[in-house]
């Protein structure tokens, strides 16, 4: 349960990404394959991200939580659109 709470922001991640992204590489060939991929990429970047933000914030306690929270969650959104972008340009 304590996974569940600590790394939320990257379970909601990977439910909205599904949803916007799920069918961008299905008509390429073997676009099951480069979905995975996919998915797999961004969410693991997303996990590692989350967790180097929580153990910065538990060494720092003075500095403001949800600040940082924000400024990690406009990241990586531009890291998942950057890969997106890489992805479509290289299998394209």
């Amino acid at each position: 349960m304590a996974l569940l709470k600590q790394f939320r922001y990257s379970y909601l991640f990977f439910a909205c990404s599904l949803m916007a992204f799920w069918s961008s590489f299905l008509n390429y060939e073997n676009g099951l394959y480069i979905t995975l991929i996919f998915f797999l990429i961004i969410n693991l970047t997303c996990f590692s991200n989350e967790y180097l933000v929580i153990q910065y914030y538990k060494k720092n306690n003075q500095k403001n939580f949800n600040k940082g929270y924000a400024l990690f969650i406009m990241i990586q959104v531009l890291i998942t659109l950057i890969i997106f972008f890489v992805f479509q340009f290289v299998f394209a």
